[in-house]
């Protein structure tokens, strides 16, 4: 186990999703003491068994205010203070405009943008002595894509709230940052929403040509989090192989 976040209590929503797992596990591998969150108590619970010492479940609909309320209960009656928040909780739905109903757009909503507001507005009445919040935003946040508008929406309203935060919350000590991952290999995608995705096309249009890891993403999490970026705050992290970067002139699939 490092030291690098020794000291520190953080709170980690969809912990048992493919990006909060590994956000979990190397925050906890660094020190820290972690609180797991999710609806999926059973996943939930043997995350925080493969752990063990300094890692512990508690059940969170993000979408709740009063669960948010219970949760930080939990924190302040096993005695630690909140230093950390990590808001990884979020769903994708794919469908064009025209075919989304309300009821799928606000649900969309309601993940992705009210469960991260309502987990800064948590941290910022919890961290008395400053501390950092990361958002997990998404590439589509800032480079939208058809067929994904509800999620499109969500994850650029995360990205405008992050910064909207950092200013107000930078007084106290607070930094708050997005990290916006382009496509990773998470469960998300292999859902049947993706099921006629032309991966092998697709992987063509990234620069490094491969679709990324959670473990890259909590990397850039942990950098977030720790002392070295105190001075960081406000900023969306694009963590997506260079598709941000421009276009390319298409060529042809390479031989194998």
């Amino acid at each position: 186990m490092g030291t690098r976040m020794t000291g520190t209590c953080v709170l980690v929503t969809g912990a048992t999703g493919g990006i909060g797992w590994a956000v979990s596990e190397l925050l906890h591998q660094s020190g820290a003491t972690v609180y797991l969150t999710d609806i999926d108590r059973e996943r939930g619970e043997s995350l925080a068994g493969s752990l063990g010492d300094h890692a512990r479940f508690v059940p969170l609909d993000v979408t709740d205010a009063a669960s948010w309320s219970a949760a930080a209960a939990v924190l302040e009656g096993a005695g630690d203070r909140l230093t950390t928040l990590v808001n990884c909780a979020g769903a994708a739905l794919r469908s064009p405009l025209v075919d989304t109903s309300a009821v799928d757009f606000r649900r969309i909503l309601e993940l992705n943008l009210t469960g991260t507001f309502l987990g800064i507005r948590m941290a910022g009445h919890h961290m008395v002595d400053g501390g950092s919040i990361v958002n997990i935003s998404s590439l589509n946040g800032v480079l939208p894509t058809a067929g994904l508008g509800a999620y499109v929406a969500s994850k650029a309203g995360v990205s405008a709230l992050t910064r909207v935060a950092a200013l107000e919350l930078a007084d106290r000590g607070i930094t708050v940052n997005a990290v916006c991952p382009g496509s990773i290999e998470t469960g998300i995608t292999d859902s049947a929403d993706f099921a006629d995705t032309d991966w092998e096309a697709y992987l063509r249009t990234i620069p490094v040509g491969r679709r990324g890891a959670p473990v890259e993403v909590a990397h850039a999490v942990l950098y977030l989090v720790s002392d070295e970026s105190r001075y960081v705050t406000g900023t969306n992290l694009v963590i997506d192989g260079g598709i941000a970067a421009g276009r390319q002139s298409p060529t042809p699939p390479r031989s194998a």
